[in-house]
């Protein structure tokens, strides 16, 4: 005969007590299954997705010098280099024109970069950056003559000027 000894554990198969936090995240893993999917699907494609302005957007350049001339102009923030840029004066001045509406979100709305070489006509470095905004009822040009290697900008019409005006006398 073999005596049992008391301090071996039995082989009593006893259900063990599960977790709390098991509990808790069973009862309600539908729950958060469905909040991860709402979140993938719905909040992450318009954080990831361009803006309104990306989209509206059609840059018509295709050399590097005529990519240096608007951004020359598209970060022009006037001759103390601080403050406002030229490209964002003209978008919030064309949004000020339309208070009642979200004019980038309108289908209508266009904006179009075009870069002209200037160089035989006006010497080396210089090119004619173009900037149209169209909207469903007006449009509105902005052009300047742009020197590359000094990144001197001209305007060479009113509105271009007065996009030019705002930036100088804006801090």
């Amino acid at each position: 005969m073999v005596k049992e000894r008391k301090d071996e554990p039995k082989d009593d198969k006893k259900p063990r007590k599960e977790s709390d936090l098991k509990k808790f995240l069973n009862k309600r893993s539908f729950i958060y299954l469905m909040a991860a999917v709402f979140f993938v699907v719905f909040i992450v494609p318009d954080m990831i997705a361009p803006s309104d302005l990306e989209k509206k957007l059609v840059e018509n350049l295709e050399t590097d010098e005529q990519n240096i001339a608007w951004s020359i102009v598209k970060s022009y923030r006037g001759p103390d280099d601080s403050g406002y840029n030229l490209f964002d004066a003209i978008i919030t001045q064309r949004e000020n024109a339309y208070p009642n509406e979200k004019i980038l979100k309108h289908n209508d709305t266009m904006l179009e970069v075009s870069v002209l070489d200037m160089q035989e006509q006006k010497g080396d470095s210089f090119y004619e950056v173009h900037f149209t905004f169209q909207t469903y009822n007006a449009v509105q040009e902005y052009i300047w003559n742009v020197n590359i290697e000094t990144e001197k900008i001209i305007p060479l019409n009113d509105g271009a000027k007065k996009m030019m005006d705002i930036v100088e006398l804006y801090d």
